[in-house]
């Protein structure tokens, strides 16, 4: 025993172990935050949530619903017709074209609206919407 403690391997050991040993205590420190503060670096699911949920809305024929700039539509059912100034375009992200105004949004696709301006969607039949940043027309 006596010649453990004299020997390199037990100052190799404690060396180690002395090196080591402020790595894993700084780990505990940092895993230590509380949720919720800013010292916390996850985003909540109540963020996500607020700024990426899409919800469904229901159109009854003639109805307008103004676009505003950002905004992400898909067509599930009925017959939509993009009303706009002539220079503005939408975006169908799911084949990369643009969409002109007077005409129909292509049922499934994802729709983004990129310019501000008066942009609106006109219902000519019943139908469904799901959405991010639509607003219902005044």
């Amino acid at each position: 025993m006596y010649k453990l403690l004299g020997s390199r391997l037990f100052f190799r050991f404690f060396g180690v172990f002395f090196l080591v040993l402020p790595t894993l205590l700084s780990g505990v420190a940092v895993n230590a935050q509380e949720p919720g503060t800013s010292g916390d670096p996850l985003i909540t699911r109540s963020y996500i949530d607020q700024f990426f949920r899409f919800r469904s809305m229901v159109i009854p024929a003639g109805e307008k619903l103004q676009l505003v700039q950002g905004a992400l539509l898909v067509a599930r059912s009925g017959r939509l017709k993009f009303r706009g100034a002539k220079n503005k375009t939408l975006i169908d992200l799911t084949d990369g074209k643009e969409i002109s105004p007077d005409s129909f949004i292509p049922p499934c696709h994802l729709i983004m609206v990129p310019d501000s301006g008066d942009n609106f969607l006109e219902a000519q039949t019943l139908g469904l919407i799901l959405a991010v940043g639509i607003m219902p027309r005044k």
